[in-house]
């Protein structure tokens, strides 16, 4: 009897914070699909790394990070910035590499800027992972210097959780505990991030164990002219990404003004909370966010584009997700759809894809084989299981469906590209977003930019994945699907853990 009553409190202990649970609602400046937009100018932007067929050397190339810089210098009226990733960490990448110091380069342009115009509204937006989700003394960034415009760090706690079986607990007995103090103590383990770094504490763990983050890269610049411009890519002012394969856009037009607006929201969400400000205090960056929200106007009905007409628009969170289920429930015979995937596991997207070649498209995947994190081997979850699933075959074609591999050498094929062209459609979704559950279900903060009908961009598109899929220009880019195809026990325990993974969140990805 006592036993029992023993056991039925102690699930009750673990139970209550599940039942307690609520959800917050989704931020404002979050989940937001734009009206198709008229734009002035669009490029396609990559950045690539690959080995000469001839030698085996290794060739890079950083055009995304080269136009943001450009971009910083041309500034006039205003310049945002939100981007995940912004340190000099290398993880276990060896020393003797080469690798561009991305995060100082951008410092040092933003620095300079400032200097040369002082009155210069500017707003940097980034995660709390870059100062290992602790204190400004823990910042790689810019240790011990001064920073004088508004860097802040989005509040987390204002997302959903991506991790559901942790963060429930986590919350629950944290705020219990929390008078005891115990989340400055630091267990004897090494530091995730960075080799030599102080270890991580307990109220650190905590945090990088909701598995949530603002995954944005976005660049907005103002002209005096009234125009703005905007970058948006899979690319992170990283050290430790500087030769990873991104891709990304560059556009001028009204749609730049429809994203600042989403930033400038997160921004001001995030600066209320004093602690996420640095470089100038709360007070003076929300004056500043306020300043710029009522210089940026909205959307003009002339600004909007006709159907057929070429267009642009904004997905942010799940309305990335809700885009790409309608799009590719949209397609089917005559239509070719080209994907460039960092990671693949969503399971209403795999499913749609399955659908899509069973009406008579035609699929190529170029996926990240998942075997590299900054010098750490990682196990092919998800794709390799997900590339398996798709094709049902072991030879990497199915007639409608094709898998290669990117031919990665530490780096990362870190792109995440749809390409549709088809009769009626011709369409082109990139940015910041995996696909994956973290990534779609408004759980991360996202955003992608949808190019429609733009033949000299989709064209572009298609000669650079042409040449990749085929291992063109005498580079070795990419890999046929049975170089790192799973079968057999490796691929059934791989697909049980990662169909938990993606269900739970307990996973990286």
């Amino acid at each position: 009897m006592l036993r029992g009553l023993i056991l039925g409190f102690l699930f009750a202990l673990v139970l209550l914070p599940y039942l307690l649970d609520e959800e917050p609602p989704v931020p404002e400046g979050t989940e937001l699909a734009s009206p198709d937009c008229r734009y002035g100018e669009v490029r396609l932007l990559v950045d690539q790394t690959y080995a000469k067929a001839a030698d085996r050397e290794s060739v890079s190339s950083q055009e995304i990070f080269d136009t943001i810089l450009a971009e910083i210098a041309g500034a006039e009226t205003y310049l945002i910035l939100d981007f995940f990733l912004w340190n000099n960490w290398l993880g276990k990448l060896e020393s003797s590499a080469p690798m561009r110091p991305l995060a100082r380069e951008l410092l040092n342009a933003l620095e300079a800027k400032q200097r040369a115009n002082p009155q210069l509204p500017i707003v940097v937006i980034t995660d709390p992972i870059n100062r290992f989700y602790g204190s400004d003394a823990e910042l790689h960034l810019a240790a011990g210097e001064p920073i004088n415009f508004p860097l802040i760090f989005t509040d987390l706690s204002r997302m959903r959780d991506s991790n559901w079986v942790y963060a429930p607990l986590a919350e629950f007995w944290g705020r219990l505990l929390a008078p005891f103090k115990l989340g400055g103590i630091r267990p004897p383990l090494k530091n995730p991030f960075e080799a030599n770094a102080v270890p991580f504490s307990l109220s650190q763990w905590n945090r990088l164990l909701h598995f949530k983050a603002n995954h944005r890269k976005v660049l907005i610049a103002g002209r005096s002219n009234g125009e703005s411009r905007m970058i948006v890519s899979s690319f992170n002012p990283a050290d430790g990404s500087a030769r990873h394969t991104n891709v990304g856009l560059w556009v001028t037009g009204p749609i730049a003004r429809y994203a600042a607006r989403s930033e400038l929201a997160i921004a001001r969400w995030s600066a209320r909370n004093p602690e996420n400000c640095k470089g100038l205090n709360s007070s003076k960056c929300l004056e500043i966010i306020e300043n710029l929200e009522g210089r940026i106007g909205e959307l003009e009905f002339h600004e909007l584009a006709e159907v057929e007409e070429p267009a642009v628009a904004w997905r942010s969170e799940g309305a990335i997700r809700s885009t790409l289920l309608e799009v590719l429930n949209g397609a089917g015979a005559g239509d070719r759809i080209d994907l460039a995937l960092f990671y693949l596991s969503d399971r209403g997207i795999i499913a749609a894809l399955r659908s899509a070649a069973e009406r008579g498209a035609k699929i190529r995947c170029l996926l990240d084989a998942n075997k590299d994190a900054f010098g750490r081997k990682k196990n092919g979850i998800p794709n390799r299981v997900v590339a398996a699933e798709l094709l049902g075959s072991p030879g990497g074609d199915t007639g409608a469906i094709s898998v290669r591999w990117a031919d990665t050498r530490g780096e990362q094929f870190h792109s995440k590209v749809l390409r549709i062209h088809g009769p009626v459609t011709d369409l082109l979704c990139l940015g910041s977003a995996n696909w994956t559950r973290r990534n779609l279900d408004n759980l991360n903060l996202e955003a992608n930019l949808l190019l429609r009908n733009d033949a000299v961009v989709g064209l572009k598109w298609d000669a650079y994945f042409d040449a990749l899929w085929n291992n063109a220009a005498g580079a070795e880019v990419s890999l046929p699907y049975t170089e790192l195809s799973l079968k057999g026990w490796p691929l059934r325990w791989k697909t049980a853990l990662y169909r938990f993974q993606e269900w739970s969140g307990l996973s990286t990805f």
